[in-house]
């Protein structure tokens, strides 16, 4: 674990953050399978004439892998995640290269006439642009000129080195052929990214901008009851002399029927919340209480959950993590604190683990509001919440706080 900053090592990617990327990695993967096929009718000829000069298995194998394999990826994109997808465009551009660099070993009965190039090093460009799709655009411009100027040898190999000039030239022309389609998949590959970036941005930006005004209303109301009914009763039940008078019980009676008006209004419909805002609000309270915590987020979860709900579980965890910042240290060496939010299609899940002193959970006293009142009671008041407190001396805390639909 680092010490000294908040970190948080998210394991999931948010919901709908790789939607464009993901369609831009689709559709190019339907290109590159159109390409491989076109590419295929043009070799076809030469690839059978050139059986002669390879041996018959390396033939056989490098042509499946050569132009079967695009066809496997673009019958299973449709069910691939984003990073499944760049996986197999990384694994095709690195049989690719295999299948054009064994080409050598493979050569036999050469050389080639003069006409005639090893049906591979006519392909580079099938092998670049997955590349691009793969990896940073660094490492797919480097696989880009080695691809190419491995072709320079090649060709002198295949011809017996009988125009050393052409080989050259041809390997340039390759590199300004391939050079525009790894551009293309760059660029469409970061435009996907950006795209994402912005949807994920102005989702965030409307949660909580409808969560804020949700609440100002709220707490207007409440201002405007507390001020108009509470305070008044308040008064009038200080009166001297009128506290038990049947005007002041009916005032009461209509300030309490008021507020279960609010608390059944509030329930019935809830204000609902993305669960960024929660990582969101629970990383700025994990970082504004300790700075020896590591946050981390496990499983994925589409639907919003209600914000009185998030509020309560950021609550609580705060609540934990000062109990462990002021009681878990007993010794010179430092406390780990670990913080995983658990996310599921009907549950919402937090613990909070430090491996501190401990405590006996049944020797709290009632009256210890840290436990009993923050923790314990804030969540377990609300429908569908839980929260459990395990530890014992010397072995650590977890507390564990949640919420079910």
């Amino acid at each position: 674990m680092k010490k000294g900053r908040s970190v948080i090592s998210l394991m999931r990617t948010p919901p709908g953050s790789e939607g464009a990327e993901l369609g831009v990695v689709r559709s190019m993967t339907t290109v590159l399978a159109a390409a491989t096929l076109f590419f295929l009718a043009l070799t076809a000829s030469s690839f059978f004439d050139q059986a002669q000069y390879s041996y018959p298995y390396w033939q056989l194998v490098a042509g499946i892998a050569v132009f079967g394999t695009p066809l496997v990826m673009v019958a299973v994109a449709p069910w691939s995640s984003l990073h499944q997808l760049r996986i197999l465009h990384g694994a095709y551009a690195v049989i690719f290269a295999i299948a054009v660099l064994s080409w050598v070993p493979a050569f036999i009965n050469g050389p080639m006439p003069g006409e005639m190039a090893p049906w591979t090093v006519g392909l580079t460009a099938l092998g670049t642009v997955p590349a691009a799709i793969a990896w940073r655009p660094v490492a797919a411009w480097a696989f880009l000129l080695g691809n190419s100027f491995a072709i320079t040898p090649i060709r002198i190999l295949a011809d017996g080195g009988a125009d050393v000039s052409l080989a050259v030239q041809f390997a340039f022309f390759t590199i300004t052929v391939c050079a525009a389609f790894t551009a293309v998949a760059t660029v469409a590959m970061g435009a996907g990214r950006e795209v994402d970036a912005a949807t994920a941005a102005a989702r965030t930006s409307t949660m909580r901008a409808a969560a804020l005004t949700a609440r100002g209303e709220e707490q207007a109301h409440l201002d405007a009851l507390v001020h108009d009914e509470v305070i008044a009763t308040i008064f009038a039940a200080a009166g001297a002399g009128r506290s038990d008078s049947s005007s002041t019980r009916l005032q009461a009676a209509r300030t309490i029927a008021r507020l279960r008006e609010l608390k059944d209004a509030t329930a019935s419909v809830p204000e609902l919340i993305h669960v960024d805002y929660l990582i969101q609000g629970l990383t700025t309270s994990i970082n504004e209480t300790t700075d020896a915590a590591t946050f981390t987020v496990e499983g994925t979860r589409r639907k919003p959950l209600p914000s009185s709900i998030a509020s309560a579980l950021i609550e609580a965890t705060v609540e934990a993590l000062r109990n462990s910042v002021v009681h878990a240290a007993a010794t010179v060496e430092p406390v780990s604190r670990d913080v995983l939010l658990r996310l599921a299609t009907d549950r919402v899940e937090i613990s909070v683990t430090d491996d501190g002193q401990g405590f006996d959970p049944q020797s709290v006293p009632a009256n210890r509001l840290g436990i009993v009142v923050s923790i314990l009671g804030r969540v377990q008041a609300l429908s569908g919440a839980y929260a459990t407190v395990v530890s014992k001396p010397g072995e650590g805390t977890c507390v564990t706080v949640g919420w079910t639909e």
